[in-house]
C-alpha cells in the first residue's frame, strides 16, 4: 500500500474516531499552506520566508475550524435533505449569511494575532472588505453547492479547505498587504497638531 492511501486510510478513520480535533488540525495545516503558496509563488520570497506568519495563519485555520464544522451541521439541521434543491438552499444561505461574517472573522483574527490595534483592525477592513466579498462571490457560490450537493458532512471541511487553498492563498495576500498610509495616526503627527 502506497504512502497516500495508507495516509487517507488514516485521515478516513481519524474522521470517524476524531471528527472535530482531525478537522481543526487538517485546517490549520492547509490554511498554513495557503500562506506558503502567497509567500513563496504570489509575493516570491524565497529564502525570506516569514515562517511566524505561516505558523500564525495555521493558528487562524485552527481558530476557524470549528466555526465552520458547526454551520455546516447547523445548516444540515435546517435543510436535512440531500436533494440538489437542499444543496442550494445551503449554498444560498452560506453566501448570504456565513461568508460576510467569516471573511470579517478571518481579518479580525489574523490581525488579533498579529497584535494589530483595533483602529488598524478596522482600517483593514474598510479597504478590503468589499473587494474580498465580491471575490468570494466569484469563486464559493459553485464550490458550496457542490459541496452541499455532493460530499459527506465529514468530508465537507475538507473539501472546502482543499479548494481553499487558493482562497487562503488569497486571504493570506490581502490581510498581509501593507495599509494605506493616510489612515494610521502615529504618535509623532497627533504630539505635533497639539
Amino acid at each position: 500500500m502506497s504512502i497516500i492511501a495508507r495516509a487517507w486510510n488514516t485521515y478516513q478513520h481519524l474522521l470517524v474516531t476524531n471528527p472535530w480535533k482531525t478537522q481543526i488540525i487538517g485546517t490549520g495545516i492547509l490554511v498554513a499552506v495557503g500562506d506558503v503558496v502567497t509567500q513563496q509563488f504570489v509575493e516570491k520570497k524565497g529564502s525570506h520566508h516569514d515562517f511566524v506568519r505561516t505558523a500564525r495563519m495555521g493558528v487562524v485555520g485552527v481558530i476557524v475550524a470549528p466555526v465552520l464544522r458547526t454551520w455546516f451541521l447547523a445548516l444540515d439541521r435546517i435543510f436535512p435533505g440531500t436533494a440538489k434543491t437542499d444543496g442550494l438552499k445551503k449554498m444560498l444561505l452560506d453566501q448570504s449569511l456565513f461568508a460576510p461574517f467569516m471573511i470579517g472573522f478571518f481579518f479580525s483574527v489574523t490581525e488579533t494575532l498579529a497584535g494589530k490595534r483595533p483602529y488598524e483592525i478596522h482600517k483593514m477592513l474598510k479597504e478590503r472588505y468589499l473587494q474580498t466579498l465580491i471575490t468570494n462571490y466569484k469563486i464559493w457560490p459553485l464550490a458550496q453547492t457542490i459541496n452541499f450537493t455532493f460530499i459527506p458532512i465529514q468530508h465537507r471541511i475538507g473539501f472546502v479547505q482543499l479548494v481553499a487553498i487558493f482562497w487562503n492563498a488569497y486571504m493570506s495576500w490581502m490581510v498581509n498587504l501593507p495599509l494605506s498610509d493616510d489612515t494610521v495616526p502615529r504618535i509623532n503627527d497627533v504630539e505635533s497638531v497639539q
